[in-house]
This record gives C-alpha cells, structure tokens and sequence, in this order.
C-alpha cells in the first residue's frame, strides 16, 4: 500500500505544483518554489539535465503570465504605447538571462540553485518593507530612465532563473517613483509576460525543453494564473506571503542539504 501511495504522489507532485505555481505567480509570485523543485524530481528520474529543467519551468510558466495578462487588460489598456519602452527593457535583459542560461554548466547551476533560492526566499520576505523605503528614496519624483536601465538588470535575473523576479521589479518601482498600486501591477504583468517569453523563445530553438513534461505545466499554470487573477482579492495577501515565505526558504533548505549534505 505504501509503495502504491508514494507512486501516486510523484505523479500527482509535478501537475499539482504546477497549477498552484500558476496561482501564486499571480496573486503574491514565488511559484517556481513550487513547480521547480518538482520539475527537478521528474526530470532527474528522466536523466534531464538541471539547466533543461529550469529552461522548461520558465517555458512552462509563460501562459500563466500571458493570463494574467488578460486578465489585467483593462489596467494596461489605460497606459497605452507609455508602457512600450519598458517591455523593451524587460525584452532585452530576459534575453540576456535566457542566453546566460544556456552556457551555464548543469553542475554549476545544481550548486548556484540554493543561493539562488535562498536569495528568492530573502527578496520576497523584504520586498514590501524594502519597497517602502526605497519608494521614500525617490522624494515624489519619477525617474523614468533609471526604471528603464533597472528593468534591464531585474529582466537579467529573471532570464536566468526567475524566481523573486516579481519582488525585484516592484522594488525597483518603487525606488523610481512609481506609486499608484494599479500602474505597478500593471508594470509588473507586463514586464513578466516579456522578460518570461523572449528566453522562453529562445529555450525552445535551442532545444532545451523537456516537452514531456512542459505541456502539462503549462496547461495548469495557465489555468492557475487565470483563476488566481479574478479570486486575488479574496485571498488573505498576508497569510500568503507568509505561506510564500515559508515554502521558499524549506526549498532552499533542501537544496542546501541535497548539495552539500547529500552529494557534498
């Protein structure tokens, strides 16, 4: 019975944390705390590398923003082309990341893949306090140029893994001025949705997705994403966070312990 129970779990664990991820990149973000350590379990077993699995998770990730996209619609429909300069911004350091991705080494991503976790998990815990200070720093005034040239920075980091990226980009909102929470969010799908996709591209001409296992991620978080932009606000945001909080330091912790602990 117990074999049976633990067979079942592994193949429920991937699609699961699949839409749940989907869920939380839309309401609080941190979903790859979910799906990529349950991607690296499948992918493992499968004889995947560690950089092919993250190049899928961001592929299999991307529909959920292109959902929520969507759903915040009438939001960007209100800034019109203002918003083009920053998705070229975000265009350009997404592609840089991704490219970053695929001439790292799988070993050397396995060892940088808990800092990279626990720096996620840390971002997130700060994000809001740090927002608020940073937003004081900007003295009512809006620096558009240096929004754009950090967009370019923050879209580096979430080519390359992701995770965090939305608590990065909101910080950075908030350091060059940009208050009003409806304009942030809006920045913040958009600015998702192009620095995800451009590596996404460029991960699946390269050949670096695991597509047996990408189109049903992608599928439910799309699903998720969906679903968790139209019942966000129905959601305790902060017993979220703390939940967010919680699961990004416990994946970090075992990853910590897989590296150096179990395979030091």
């Amino acid at each position: 019975m117990a074999p049976m129970l633990v067979h079942i779990l592994r193949i429920c664990w991937l699609p699961v944390a699949s839409f749940f991820a989907g869920v939380l990149n839309t309401i609080a973000g941190g979903g790859s705390f979910l799906s990529l350590p349950a991607l690296l379990a499948s992918t493992t077993a499968a004889g995947v590398g560690a950089v092919t699995a993250q190049a899928t998770n961001t592929v299999a990730l991307w529909p959920g923003q292109l959902t929520s996209l969507v759903a915040f619609r009438q939001q960007l429909r209100a800034y019109g082309w203002k918003l083009a300069p920053l998705g070229i911004s975000s265009g350009v350091g997404g592609w840089i990341g991704g490219q970053l991705l695929l001439h790292t080494g799988n070993k050397f991503f396995r060892e940088l893949l808990p800092w990279l976790l626990l720096f996620a998990a840390v971002m997130f815990v700060l994000s809001f306090p740090l927002g608020k200070w940073l937003a004081t720093l900007s003295g009512g005034k809006r620096y558009e140029v240096a929004l754009i040239v950090g967009m370019v920075v923050v879209s580096v980091y979430v080519g390359y893994f992701g995770a965090g990226g939305g608590f990065l980009a909101m910080a950075l909102f908030g350091f060059c001025g940009v208050h009003d929470i409806h304009e942030m969010n809006a920045l913040k799908v958009l600015t998702a949705a192009v620095s995800i996709g451009i590596p996404s591209v460029s991960f699946m001409i390269a050949g670096r997705v695991a597509w047996q296992f990408c189109l049903v991620m992608a599928v439910l978080a799309a699903v998720g994403g969906y679903l968790g932009a139209h019942y966000s606000r129905k959601v305790n945001q902060t017993a979220m966070r703390r939940a967010v909080a919680a699961i990004g330091f416990i994946t970090a912790g075992y990853f910590f312990l897989d590296n150096y602990l179990y395979h030091p």
